[in-house]
């Protein structure tokens, strides 16, 4: 039996408790996300089953007085239940068991290299460039061997032809010169004696520009070598050409050097003269000359007629 003066709030018989209705709404809930709205849906019916009372007490006449100047007194504002704080889902679910969906991790992005075309392309054309000159380097190169060993070849064969022309200008010379002997010999039925040899030499002896240097070189032309032996000046070369074991005569001859004494056919009168004998024709001499008719370092050439004061060296 119920107490009248007992005050105080009773649950109504049969209702059902919050905790267990909040128990039963998490197990139902599938999802996670599902559960926590269930949660937050319950806690709400919580906060206000607590807010509410359960039943009424009975009242007594000061409470009824009380009642009554409620009535007539303005509406008070709408009972608030006690502040609650906006529950955590994540805390609140693992309360029962279920663990918060944690946002998966993005992965870090690697770093792109981007590929600059200009540079690329720039680089490509230095590397051709730089091949391209390569190629034209060694193909000059190649060139300038190849007219090198062209040159060298060339000179070569000049120089042979050279050869060859002197030699046979000398044989030339030789066929004519004895033939002109032969004939004089003919002509003026003298006795040419034999040819002897004497001493050799490389190189011109004389003094360059005079009567002796001339006679040397026109020598050098017919036989391709310079006699030597003596020295001095024209009027002295028979005697020092016999000593150098050439033979010396007083009968003209072709291919031999007259010598002149001074004053013969215009000699000099202190230092004589000499020349080159092309060609006999009985008593007429022709020569070949330097330093008279046309001067120093010049050739002409003359007639003769032989006479005393003329020697003639062979050449052998």
């Amino acid at each position: 039996m119920t107490n009248p003066n007992v005050r105080g709030r009773h649950r109504a018989p049969g209702r059902h408790h919050p905790l267990t209705e909040l128990k039963a709404i998490a197990r139902e809930s599938a999802q996670p996300a599902m559960k926590g709205a269930a949660v937050v849906a319950a806690a709400g019916g919580l906060v206000a089953t607590f807010a509410t009372p359960a039943g009424a007490d009975t009242l007594t006449a000061a409470d009824t007085n009380v009642a009554v100047a409620a009535v007539a007194a303005p509406a008070a504002p709408a009972v608030v239940g006690p502040a609650t704080a906006t529950p955590d889902t994540a805390t609140d679910l693992a309360s029962f068991g279920f663990a918060a969906p944690t946002a998966a991790k993005a992965k870090a992005a690697k770093p792109q290299v981007i590929e600059d075309v200009v540079v690329k392309a720039q680089r490509a054309e230095a590397a051709r460039v730089i091949a391209a000159k390569a190629a034209s380097d060694a193909r000059a190169k190649s060139a300038a061997r190849a007219a090198d060993r062209t040159r060298t070849a060339a000179k070569a064969a000049a120089s042979q032809r050279e050869s060859s022309s002197q030699r046979s200008s000398r044989s030339t010379t030789r066929r004519t010169l004895t033939s002109s002997t032969s004939a004089t010999k003919s002509s003026s039925n003298s006795y040419t004696p034999q040819a002897s040899s004497g001493s050799r030499s490389g190189r011109n002896w004389a003094t360059p520009g005079q009567c002796t240097w001339g006679a040397l070189a026109q020598w050098y032309a017919s036989e391709g070598y310079y006699p030597s032996g003596w020295t001095g000046n024209a009027l002295v070369w028979g005697s020092g050409a016999a000593r150098s074991g050439y033979t010396v005569s007083s009968t003209p001859r072709a291919r031999s050097i007259l010598v002149m004494q001074p004053g013969v056919h215009g000699s000099s009168s202190y230092a004589g003269h000499v020349a080159w004998v092309t060609s006999v024709s009985g008593s007429s001499v022709t020569i070949i000359e330097m330093n008279a008719l046309a001067g120093a370092y010049r050739y002409n050439t003359r007639t003769l007629t032989s006479m005393g004061g003329m020697r003639y060296i062979y050449a052998p």
